[in-house]
C-alpha cells in the first residue's frame, strides 16, 4: 500500500517542479541603493543630464534634463517600479537644422505627468536591465517663418540601468511617434542622484 501511494505521488512531485521552475527563471529586476535592496516604501531621486538629444522631424536638438521620480520594488515582489513625477528640457537648441524644424528658438515640454515605469529584463545573450519608461508625451515647438510649429510624440522609452545612471538611444532605447508617425528618438546619459550611495538594478 505505501509503495502504491509513493508511485502515485512521482507524477504530482514532478509536475510541481516543473511549474516552480519558470517562477525562478523568470526572476523580476529590483531597484537598489548603495547595493541595498530598496522595498516598498517610495525613493524619490533626482536626474541631471547637460546633453540629452533629441532627433525628430529631421533635425538634431540638444537639451539639458532635470527630473525628478519616485523607485520602489512592490511588496508582491514583482520587478521594480517607478514614476517619473517632473521631467523638464532646458537649454534646447537645434544643432542640425531641418526645414521642419529650422536654426532658431525652439522648446521641448513633457506633457501628462506623471509616467509609470517598470523594471524589465531583456532576453541573454546582451541581456540588460532596462527602465520602461510608459506613455512618455513630448511637445516640440519648432520657430519658422510661419511661427511656432508644435508637434506632439507619445510612446514608451527604455533606457538601460547603468551604474548610478540611465542610458538613453540605441537599440531597444524606445521610439516616440507623432500623428504621422514621424519618429522622435532620444539618446545620452541621464545622471540619477539620491545620495547616499549609486541606484543600480539587478535581478535578485
Amino acid at each position: 500500500m505505501h509503495k502504491k501511494l509513493f508511485v502515485s505521488l512521482v507524477p504530482l512531485l514532478a509536475v510541481t517542479a516543473f511549474a516552480v521552475m519558470p517562477a525562478v527563471a523568470q526572476a523580476a529586476p529590483h531597484w537598489y541603493k548603495k547595493n541595498v535592496l530598496l522595498g516598498a516604501a517610495p525613493v524619490t531621486v533626482a536626474t541631471s543630464s547637460s546633453s540629452i538629444v533629441l532627433n525628430a522631424l529631421g533635425a538634431t536638438i540638444k537639451c539639458k534634463l532635470s527630473d525628478a521620480e519616485e523607485i520602489w520594488n512592490p511588496a508582491s515582489g514583482g520587478a521594480g517600479e517607478d514614476r517619473v513625477t517632473t521631467f523638464t528640457l532646458s537649454g534646447c537648441k537645434v544643432k542640425v537644422a531641418s526645414a521642419a524644424c529650422p536654426t532658431g528658438p525652439i522648446s521641448v515640454k513633457a506633457e501628462v505627468l506623471p509616467w509609470r515605469s517598470l523594471l524589465v529584463s531583456t532576453t541573454p545573450p546582451s541581456g540588460v536591465i532596462r527602465d520602461e519608461i510608459m506613455k512618455v508625451r513630448l511637445l516640440v515647438g519648432c520657430m519658422s517663418s510661419a511661427g511656432t510649429v508644435g508637434d506632439e510624440f507619445e510612446g514608451t522609452l527604455t533606457p538601460e540601468v547603468g551604474k548610478g545612471d540611465l542610458i538613453f538611444g540605441g537599440p531597444g532605447g524606445g521610439t516616440l511617434l507623432d500623428p504621422s508617425l514621424n519618429p522622435l528618438t532620444v539618446t545620452g546619459k541621464d545622471n540619477l542622484k539620491a545620495p547616499p550611495g549609486k541606484i543600480t538594478a539587478n535581478d535578485p
